[in-house]
């Protein structure tokens, strides 16, 4: 799928200036650079929530920066013993008009265009594999509180307006990134306001907490997730390496764990490891393939003989 000249712009703000942002800065934003309207409304959102067949794994709800436990709105009706489950959408309406706020996920899946823009953003790094989520807020009501992401975010500004409070970098961790209070969350380094049409990159480990100022704002983030081969499968694989060229018992820890240093230090670690990063990247991209063509064609031909035959049917 050819990206929409809005599309464009959205790419060559990440692949151009975003990704050669300084080292010492952990945030860029750009003015009025894309039509929101061209890339996701609040129709939009309004057209997925509605939908018949809602999953609400796809949704979540937030009051007062808290999940809403959504169960009673997961009914089903029993046809031939099967459960054929639904949405009950009072349960929505009432927690909306209360004022909540809501998340919604793999927008991606959702929308061929968003799809196709993340694949764009994906081939920027050799292992990133975006996911796309619409965040819908009203004011006084975010979904999240003080929080830092452990990935970049490449937020996109669609309606309303919100502020960004922006704090200094936190070196990595992988623990205690939520529900920050500003003590936490560090020295602020920057406020910024989005409006329709604002792009913003936000760098992994920026604490950051959010306010709508207008009755309500609608914004899409692309997280830029890291999908290089992670700690936990990188062990593993070593672990089996250490499978077949073990150390015999009773040897120190120290000394097995010297030996699973020079295991890692192999090169034919070094290809597993390459393997296994190859095996992701390839997954990815049949993942966007998919996306991008997931629909059932079967039916086509029978629809178009049918209108052919209502044609030869029409009076001349």
């Amino acid at each position: 799928m050819e990206l929409s000249p809005d599309q464009r712009q959205i790419r060559d703000f990440y692949f151009k200036e975003a990704l050669g942002l300084a080292a010492d800065r952990n945030f860029l934003h750009a003015a009025s650079r894309f039509a929101p309207e061209r890339i996701f409304t609040l129709e939009d959102l309004r057209r997925h929530v509605n939908a018949p067949s809602l999953d609400l794994n796809y949704l979540a709800v937030f009051r007062g920066g808290k999940p809403v436990d959504l169960a009673e709105a997961a009914c089903f009706k029993v046809v031939q013993r099967r459960k054929i489950p639904f949405v009950d959408r009072r349960v929505l309406e009432r927690h909306f008009a209360a004022g909540a706020a809501c998340v919604l996920e793999g927008v991606d899946v959702l929308e061929p265009g968003i799809n196709a823009l993340a694949t764009a953003i994906d081939r920027a790094q050799a292992a990133s594999f975006s996911n796309a989520t619409v965040f819908f807020s009203q004011h006084g009501n975010e979904a999240y509180r003080g929080h830092a992401d452990t990935d970049d975010v490449l937020v996109l500004h669609l309606a309303g307006e919100k502020k960004w409070r922006l704090h200094h970098r936190l070196p990595p961790r992988r623990t205690n990134l939520n529900e920050l209070n500003e003590a936490q969350m560090g020295p602020l380094g920057a406020e910024v306001t989005m409006r329709p049409g604002d792009l913003m990159f936000v760098r992994s480990y920026t604490p950051h907490r959010v306010q709508t100022l207008t009755p309500w704002s609608l914004h899409l983030s692309f997280d830029l997730c890291d999908r290089t081969v992670n700690v936990e499968t990188a062990l593993d694989a070593l672990v089996k390496r250490f499978d077949q060229d073990a150390a015999y018992p009773l040897t120190p820890t120290a000394a097995v764990l010297h030996k699973l240093q020079a295991l890692a230090a192999d090169p034919r670690f070094a290809e597993d490891i390459a393997r296994l990063q190859a095996q992701e990247r390839a997954g990815h991209e049949e993942f966007r393939r998919l996306v991008a063509s997931n629909r059932v064609a079967f039916f086509d031909r029978y629809i178009a003989e049918a209108a052919r035959a209502r044609g030869a049917l029409q009076p001349r």
